[in-house]
C-alpha cells in the first residue's frame, strides 16, 4: 500500500530535520502554554505513530497532515486514524 500519495499537509519534497520540529514545538505550542501530556503517555503515543502506515516522511500523519511529534504532546490532540484511533 502506498502512504506516501495521500498527505493532507504535504509533499515528498518537504522534509523537517530533528531540529526544525523542536523549533516549530518552541515558537508555537510552548509559547502560548498548552497542556502537555506526560513524558510516559508521549511515548506511548509517539511509538503508535512510528509503527502507523499512516506516517509520512518520518514526521507526518497523512490523515490530518500535522508533525506527529509535536501533535502526539498535545493532551487534547487524538489521533485521526479513521474509524480506530490509535491513541
Amino acid at each position: 500500500m502506498d502512504t506516501t500519495s495521500n498527505c493532507k499537509g504535504c509533499r515528498e519534497s518537504v522534509r523537517l530535520s530533528p531540529e526544525e520540529i523542536a523549533t516549530l514545538f518552541r515558537n508555537t505550542v510552548q509559547d502560548v502554554d498548552l497542556p502537555l501530556v506526560t513524558v510516559e503517555e508521549y511515548e506511548i503515543r509517539i511509538e503508535h505513530c512510528r509503527h502507523c502506515e499512516a506516517l509520512q516522511y518520518g514526521t507526518t500523519c497523512k490523515y490530518c497532515g500535522c508533525i506527529v511529534e509535536i501533535k502526539s504532546k498535545l493532551q487534547h490532540a487524538k489521533c485521526p486514524y479513521p474509524y480506530a484511533p490509535k491513541w
